[in-house]
Formats: C-alpha cells, sequence, structure tokens
C-alpha cells in the first residue's frame, strides 16, 4: 500500500479495497463504489471483504434467523451472530457456512415430509386483505378479499401464481392455492402491498434469495412458526 493510500486511510474506519478486487465469498467483482482509497461503501467480515449480493443475503438471513434456524443451532456459531443481527462479526469461513444453510436445512426439513415437495418459503408476518374495486378493479376484489397474506422470503426453490402449496403451522397442515405473488425490494421505500396490489396483476414469480408476499385462498390465520411449501 502506498504512502498516499495509507494517508487517506487515517481518521476513517475504513480500508483500502483495490478496484478489481473479487468477493471473498461468491468471487464475484466488487463494485466500483465499493473499492478505492477510502472504500467508505466497502463490506467487511471479520477477514474479507464481500460484494453488495452477499451482504444482502446475510442482512437478509439476520431478519429471518429466529424462522430458518433450528433452536439448537440458533446459540451456536456461526449462527448466534445471525440471531443478534452481528453477521459482520463474521469471518469468510463461517459466512460460508451460513449462506449454505438456509437451502441445506430446507431440503431436510422437506424430505422428510415428502419427496414431492421442492420450495420452501419461510414466513416473516402474516396479515389480511381487503382491497376495493377501486384499488383493483371488481373482479380482483372478489377474488382477494378477506385472503391471507404472507410475508417472507423463499429458502428454496420458486412460488408463482397458481402453485399449489401446503402450510405448515406448528403441527396443523393445511393446503391452499397461491392467488397472488408479488417481489418485495427493500432497497424502494414505496414497495409495499398496497402499491404492489394496486400495481400488477401479481403474476411475479418469487425464486430463492428473494422477499416477497404471496396471497393464499386461506382465510384462517396462522401463527408465528409458518412456513409454507410447495
Amino acid at each position: 500500500m502506498s504512502l498516499y493510500q495509507k494517508f487517506c486511510e487515517w481518521g476513517t474506519d475504513a480500508k483500502f479495497v483495490p478496484h478489481g478486487k473479487k468477493c471473498d465469498l461468491c468471487g464475484n467483482s466488487i463494485g466500483f463504489l465499493n473499492t478505492g482509497f477510502w472504500s467508505v461503501n466497502a463490506k467487511w467480515l471479520r477477514d474479507g471483504v464481500i460484494c453488495d449480493r452477499c451482504c444482502k443475503k446475510l442482512a437478509l438471513l439476520s431478519k429471518f434467523s429466529t424462522k430458518w434456524i433450528p433452536r439448537d443451532l440458533r446459540k451456536e456459531s456461526p449462527f448466534n451472530a445471525l440471531a443478534k443481527n452481528a453477521w459482520h462479526t463474521l469471518c469468510v469461513k463461517e459466512a460460508k457456512t451460513v449462506l449454505e444453510s438456509p437451502e441445506k436445512l430446507a431440503k431436510e426439513e422437506l424430505a422428510a415430509i415428502g419427496p414431492e415437495y421442492t420450495s420452501a418459503f419461510r414466513t416473516k408476518d402474516a396479515c389480511f386483505i381487503e382491497p376495493t374495486a377501486l384499488q383493483v378493479g371488481v373482479v380482483r376484489a372478489k377474488k382477494l378479499n378477506n385472503k391471507l397474506v404472507l410475508s417472507g422470503f423463499v429458502q428454496l426453490g420458486e412460488f408463482k401464481k397458481g402453485d399449489s402449496v401446503l402450510i405448515l403451522d406448528g403441527k396443523e397442515r393445511r393446503e391452499a392455492t397461491v392467488l397472488e405473488a408479488y417481489i418485495y425490494d427493500p432497497d424502494v421505500p414505496e414497495n409495499d402491498l398496497e402499491v404492489m396490489l394496486k400495481a400488477n396483476m401479481g403474476k411475479q414469480r418469487l425464486s430463492q434469495w428473494q422477499q416477497g408476499w404471496l396471497v393464499l385462498d386461506n382465510e384462517e390465520k396462522v401463527g408465528g412458526s409458518t412456513m409454507v411449501i410447495a
């Protein structure tokens, strides 16, 4: 590191990240704005630097840590860092374990339920909607009135409009159909459920690692540990 580069670091918490640096987790290039003398936007782990995409994945898993991590693992390293929303304290090896775990754990859970299930949606919140005809049209208003909406992220596979799913609510099992699906982008402030209801017909496809909403043809309340599989 040159004397000028070292000088640029003084007085800051940043580190120098050279242009062309690869993410220590996925191998993709670090964004231009995350590199340079000050590197104020760089996303650091304990012993490495990661790209925005891997950073978002770790932050997402922190939000859902109590949902997707088995209870007996939540207090163990590296998962305890997620439960405390302290993923930046992970080392590269631990972070790789964390990013591989959602798919691995979902496959284990689905295998115990039945070989026909290949997709898992981990929920965070649930609500019921009552859209008006002025908001979504007469036909959609009748179809969506008082229907269950689950927000969460796709742990494995994908979900789309028309899919037949199984709601796992504790020990209770009940079948449902996906009426509509919406992608949630946390970087867009206006991207809320009401806006998405008005803006499109819910024909979006939710794929692995994506957050979103599933509107189901169900009018029953769900508990706090709900999971949807297909």
